[in-house]
């Protein structure tokens, strides 16, 4: 039995999901699992390029809808080609062939993250060279710039 107590912390989807389950049933999301699953289901390389919008099915129907994504004019070619892909990774999340369209509209998608690089330290000779380089230098400033760019010299 599930007993309320307003001294003990409960967890915040229990809240929201009266908020959002209707949200997400008026714009056909199935509960919101597309949209926040997006990135499992079709793979960060799609993911960056389309966000779903809506799912819209047949009348008394649960299958075969169509699936509304958002995408940017420059990825329209490339979702358009790889549609198949896309519907298999959707079907295959829902188990059923709840997907056999792909409605495309021009609009806004995140732009795509890419991870930092790591910059390698350098190695000890590198380091003693340079500073026998920058031994003639004498103002500060000029010796600064000088050690930065020698640095991203030895490090290509």
């Amino acid at each position: 039995m599930n007993n309320f107590n307003k001294y003990r912390p409960s967890r915040i989807g229990f809240y929201t999901q009266a908020i959002v389950k209707p949200v997400f049933k008026a714009r056909g999301l199935m509960e919101g699992k597309i949209i926040t699953h997006w990135a499992q289901i079709v793979g960060d390389r799609f993911a960056n390029l389309a966000l779903p919008e809506r799912i819209t099915f047949p009348k008394g129907k649960k299958g075969e809808g169509t699936l509304y994504l958002s995408v940017t004019s420059s990825s329209s070619l490339f979702i358009h080609y790889s549609q198949g892909v896309i519907l298999e990774h959707v079907n295959t999340f829902f188990g059923y062939k709840a997907i056999s369209k792909l409605q495309m509209n021009h609009g806004f998608t995140p732009p795509m993250v890419e991870p930092e690089k790591t910059i390698p330290p350098l190695a000890q000779e590198e380091k003693e060279w340079l500073a026998q380089q920058m031994q003639g230098v004498s103002d500060p400033d000029l010796k600064g710039y000088l050690e930065k760019l020698g640095e991203a010299i030895c490090r290509r």
